[in-house]
C-alpha cells in the first residue's frame, strides 16, 4: 500500500469519525478521544465499525476490538490492519 493511499484511506475514516461524532464536530484528529472528546459510547462505537467495514469494504470486525479502541488513531490501525486481510479483488 503506498503512503498516499494509506494517508487518503485515514482521511476518510476521519472524516466519517466527524460525521458520526455524537457532538456534532467538524474535523477528527489522530490524537482526538473517541469517548471522552467525541462523544461515542459503546452503542455509537458499535455502529461507527458497521459503517466503516460497509464504506472500505472490510469483513466483520469483531466487536471486542472495540475494547482497545480510545483514540481516532486506534480505530485508523485497526482499519489499516484490517485492510491487509482483504484480498485483492
Amino acid at each position: 500500500m503506498s503512503p498516499g493511499f494509506e494517508s487518503s484511506e485515514m482521511a476518510a475514516v476521519r472524516a466519517l469519525v466527524a460525521e458520526m461524532s455524537p457532538l456534532g464536530i467538524a474535523e477528527a484528529e489522530p490524537h482526538t478521544a473517541l469517548v471522552a472528546e467525541l462523544g461515542f459510547d459503546s452503542l455509537g462505537l458499535v455502529e461507527l465499525l458497521i459503517v466503516i467495514e460497509d464504506r472500505f469494504g472490510l469483513p466483520p470486525l469483531d466487536d471486542r476490538e472495540l475494547l482497545g479502541l480510545e483514540r481516532v488513531a486506534d480505530l485508523e490501525a485497526l482499519v489499516l490492519a484490517a485492510q491487509s486481510q482483504v484480498p485483492l479483488r
